[in-house]
């Protein structure tokens, strides 16, 4: 009975950063890869299984989507709506990734790993480095270093913040499939949801 801990009191996911530590977390990236991961668990409030399972063919520059294979096996799509994070993609496949064409949008950094793609602990690596490079620590008050869930969090307080409305809050984050999105709400078309996403967010974190 003594040895309980004693509760915390709050929910993780009502702590998050602020637009300006979004921009000194990818400030202080050391790689164009780094700075890419971050941007798209900030921009597109990815998980971080799903942001390792990215594919280069899953990536269309031309209607600026990308194909996200989420929980349950469940696809969707994730919008491209900063043009800064659509230029960024397309260097980091032009230069880092020679212009492939096929594999993983980012490759296991280890020959130990047999999966082929970066492992979600090297995910945390990164964005951890990228947190205390500049000086940011964990708004969550049993964490210490940054981590990709805090950008999560952050990306749909930001969204709600900004007036985004929560049909398209719901297709970011991808609580839901995009169809049972729309079953549920049916108010506003995908090219619609896009343009909200655009005029509100924009290039938000460059």
């Amino acid at each position: 009975m003594y040895n309980q801990k004693p509760k915390k009191g709050h929910s993780r996911s009502q702590f998050h950063l602020t637009e300006e530590q979004i921009r000194e977390l990818i400030k202080h990236t050391e790689k164009l890869r780094d700075k890419v991961i971050i941007k798209l668990l900030a921009y597109c409030g990815l998980r971080r299984f799903e942001l390792a399972k990215i594919k280069v063919k899953d990536i269309d520059v031309n209607t600026k989507k990308i194909q996200i294979l989420g929980k349950k096996n469940i696809e969707r799509l994730a919008t491209i709506f900063s043009d800064q994070l659509l230029e960024d993609l397309k260097l980091y496949i032009r230069y880092v990734l020679n212009n492939s064409k096929q594999g993983y949008l980012f490759p296991a950094v280890s020959s130990l790993n047999k999966e082929g793609h970066i492992s979600t602990t090297e995910i945390n690596r990164i964005v951890a480095k990228a947190g205390r490079m500049a000086h940011l620590d964990n708004p969550v008050p049993e964490l210490k270093n940054i981590n990709p869930h805090i950008l999560r969090h952050s990306c749909a307080r930001i969204l709600k913040d900004r007036g985004l409305s929560l049909e398209v809050v719901q297709k970011v984050l991808g609580h839901l499939s995009y169809k049972t999105t729309m079953d549920l709400y049916g108010t506003k078309s995908i090219s619609e949801m896009d343009d909200e996403l655009k005029d509100k967010m924009g290039d938000l974190f460059g």
